[in-house]
């Protein structure tokens, strides 16, 4: 009997179900509540891991194997020539070589765990006829194939695809290398008169900090180079658009002391922001074996718990952006193309022959064969004539599992676990604040962070030499952590988070730290917080970038709103706006058309028409932010006298996009119609399977974009843990458990999400038992029995 989300809630007479799976060792309950999310108890590790992956296949059977399957490099077996160039690069990557390199190396524990999750999954694959699949199986006419464990490895390698992207920045860099150095370092600003540093959250601003400049990074590159270069930031700026990505990822993760909150214990909130999908990236579950009792996110295909809590700890997660991926220029032999320049002389580049299947029509596959060429510093990911580029990125590296520190987190009783666990932390560096109930609260950046032999890899290097060369990492206790700071608080949100004295190189593209000052500023203005209060700043929407160029405006209006119609019309718009991206502003969608107009005319003067659609830094509004409200007189694009006529300028342009948008109704240009939520699933522009998987788009009802605390649509979760009862734990997604367009579970969740308003996951047993309304149990095949 195969039991989805689901399936016992619509056949009303029945409560409890039960189910023999021969790979049991004890029998196994899986209770679901209201929302279909799973609590899973088992007498056993392995028992548990089990249900874990049955439990989560029968919610996102399909998903799990897409995801598996882009990973791999083989969605062009069932979407066919369409994808090829995905699954092309995700095959230079090798992601698919280094999940099974890695499983080589796991410990006997590790791949119980995987092993077990896997059984799972294949129990409930194995009850599904063709008729019962998911309906993206039935759509495309194909079968899954059998989960292995290292297809739940393979599916970490995605996230750190879309956590590193300094490849791209160093590229940028490098188009850029001919600028006065002045403006090189002005459009590339590493720190913010507003940063909020997290151990003690003192302000960077306050004392002037010195601004950290590339000089160290100075590189010369050929006319061919630049060429391949541009090439190539093409092409992964095409990648990223194709997968999802659109460079904006982010997270939210801050906690305060029991000093700080209502109840004496500690609080803490979390919530990633990734690319909006459907379904929903996480999968809401509670699992309990023995001493082990955690509950939280996790990802669809991979054992236990990402972000949550067990009954001593709670932790999040936020990227800390390092650079971790540096590229080589590499020189190939004009007679012998698998040979390189070395330092040494000609070394033979290693040849791996990767074979895509790719579909033709339902029955029919035709075979694509590809040639990877290896380096030392790694694949070759483009070429041109005996000119390549190589790519070295600590995702390619096999000899960390990521599993195993979740796994260590999930049991962890204390700081001293909580830190040992990360140790040995190997997946894309993260920030992982932290609070326990003995009353502590702390954070500890993790993860492999490459020191080089010289520079910082801001630049491409060129692959004949050793100057690039990593010369190890950055020791793990000697990355960025907090226990108990003196502020009794932590605020975590991609913002920098060292000064200049620190002794390493974590990056030099912080994400612009308006989130983070926001919840500074929330934090500061309250002695005590309780649940609520916590929600009410994940609900934040005031947007620092907006209110600046909106002040700006207002002084600029003053001298001429007697005198021209158009900024009377400005002034009077922005009249007593407070700056708030509520869904029912017309004051927000103009100024962020005014703000794109204003930064594309500095860009373009600057870069020029085609360097400026290649810039795209994550602290670039700090910049923009300087120009308006400085607005020094070298940056004024030719044409305009003054920032007074750019800005009309910029005005005039926005009325007219937003006219041709939505009408010469003012009324109409509202921030909830101009930011419209969806969430896009990967079959929905297939004209024979779309519109069962189209989900609804709808106004933005509760306002929020990226340089808000409350990020919109890209909010992949909401959490928040108070630690003086588990119980009143609160938790969504975005739309919710189920990938099944059919069922009750697949966006159940959403106004939770919209109104920020998630409900509580309950913890204990009384709580879970209460929650109760669906109940599975599961036990041994009789002749398994003894």
């Amino acid at each position: 009997m195969i039991m989805s989300s689901d399936t016992v809630k619509l056949k009303r007479d029945i409560n409890t179900a039960s189910l023999e799976i021969p790979s049991l060792i004890d029998k196994v309950t899986i209770r679901r509540d209201g929302r279909g999310i799973p609590y899973i108890e088992a007498t056993n590790q392995n028992d548990l891991y089990l249900a874990q992956g049955y439990a989560t296949a029968s919610d996102r059977l399909w998903q799990m194997d897409f995801l598996r399957r882009t990973a791999r490099g083989e969605l062009s077996e069932i979407l066919g020539p369409d994808a090829l160039n995905v699954d092309k690069l995700h095959r230079i990557y090798g992601f698919t070589r280094v999940a099974e390199k890695l499983l080589e190396r796991a410990s006997l524990s590790t791949r119980n765990v995987l092993e077990s999750y896997a059984t799972g999954v294949n129990a409930f694959i194995n009850e599904c006829s063709a008729e019962s699949l998911p309906l993206e199986f039935r759509v495309l006419r194909y079968q899954p194939t059998s989960w292995t464990p290292a297809d739940s490895l393979v599916l970490g390698k995605l996230f750190a695809e879309k956590l590193s992207f300094t490849a791209e920045a160093d590229i940028l860099r490098a188009l850029m290398s001919g600028l006065p150095r002045e403006k090189f370092n002005a459009l590339l600003p590493e720190s913010s008169p507003i940063d909020v540093m997290p151990a003690g959250n003192d302000v960077v601003g306050k004392h002037n900090p010195r601004h950290r400049s590339h000089t160290r990074e100075q590189r010369t590159f050929t006319e061919l180079e630049t060429s391949i270069l541009t090439e190539l930031l093409k092409m992964l700026r095409t990648f990223r658009a194709a997968t999802g990505g659109d460079g904006q990822v982010g997270s939210n993760s801050w906690v305060v002391s029991g000093e700080r909150t209502v109840s004496g214990k500690p609080m803490l909130a979390s919530d990633p922001h990734l690319p909006p999908t459907s379904p929903s990236i996480w999968h809401i579950v509670n699992l309990s074996a023995g001493d082990l009792r955690v509950g939280g996110v996790s990802v669809p295909g991979v054992p236990g718990v990402m972000i949550g809590h067990n009954q001593w700890i709670a932790w999040g997660i936020t990227n800390l952006c390092p650079d971790v991926q540096d590229l080589y220029i590499e020189q190939f032999d004009e007679n012998d193309p698998c040979s390189y320049n070395t330092p040494s002389g000609l070394q033979r580049a290693e040849v791996k022959r990767e074979e895509i299947s790719v579909r033709k029509s339902a029955d029919e596959t035709e075979r694509v064969n590809i040639d990877i060429k290896v380096t030392r510093h790694g694949p070759i990911i483009i070429e041109k004539g005996s000119t390549g580029v190589a790519l070295r990125w600590t995702a390619l590296d096999t000899e960390i599992i990521d599993l195993d520190t979740f796994i260590g987190l999930n049991r962890a009783r204390n700081w001293d676990d909580f830190v040992t666990a990360l140790s040995g932390y190997g997946g894309p560096p993260q920030n992982f604040t932290y609070a326990d109930v003995a009353g502590h609260i702390g954070f500890h950046s993790a993860g492999r962070i490459p020191i080089r032999r010289t520079g910082d890899g801001s630049l491409p290097y060129h692959g004949a030499t050793d100057d690039g060369e990593w010369l190890g990492f950055i020791p793990f206790e000697e990355l960025p952590h907090a226990f108990d700071p003196p502020s009794r608080t932590v605020i975590m949100a991609n913002q920098r988070i060292v000064r200049d004295d620190y002794a390493h190189h974590l990056t030099a593209n912080w994400r612009v730290p308006y989130r983070a000052r926001r919840i500074y500023d929330r934090l500061q203005a309250k002695r005590k917080f309780n649940v609520d209060e916590f929600l009410s700043i994940q609900a934040d929407t005031y947007s620092y970038p907006d209110a600046i160029f909106a002040n700006e405006l207002v002084k600029l209006a003053a001298p001429f709103v007697n005198s021209s119609e158009e900024w009377h019309e400005m002034a009077e718009m922005l009249d007593g706006w407070e700056a708030y991206s509520s869904s029912e502003s017309t004051v927000l969608p103009l100024i962020t058309e005014m703000r794109k107009s204003f930064r594309r005319h500095i860009l373009e003067a600057a870069l020029g028409p085609e360097l400026a659609q290649f810039y795209e830094w994550r602290n670039e509004a700090t910049f923009l932010d300087q120009l308006i409200t400085e607005r020094p007189t070298a940056w004024l694009p030719e044409g305009f006298t003054s920032y007074e006529s750019l800005l009309l300028a910029c005005y005039r342009e926005a009325v007219s996009v937003l006219s041709t948008q939505f009408g010469a109704d003012r009324r109409e240009w509202t921030w909830g119609r101009l930011a419209q939520v969806r969430f896009p699933h990967p079959l929905e522009r297939i004209p024979s399977a779309g519109s069962p998987f189209a989900t609804t788009t709808f106004p933005q009802n509760t306002g929020g974009s990226m340089p808000t605390v409350n990020a919109g649509p890209k909010v992949s979760m909401r959490f928040i843990a108070d630690l003086s009862d588990w119980d009143s734990t609160r938790l969504c997604l975005p739309l919710g458990q189920s990938g099944d367009p059919a069922s009750v579970h697949r966006q159940d969740q959403l106004d939770e999400w919209r109104n920020v308003a998630p409900s509580t996951l309950p913890f204990s047993e009384s709580a879970i038992a209460t929650a109760t309304q669906t109940m599975l149990l599961m036990t041994p095949s009789r002749e398994f029995s003894t």
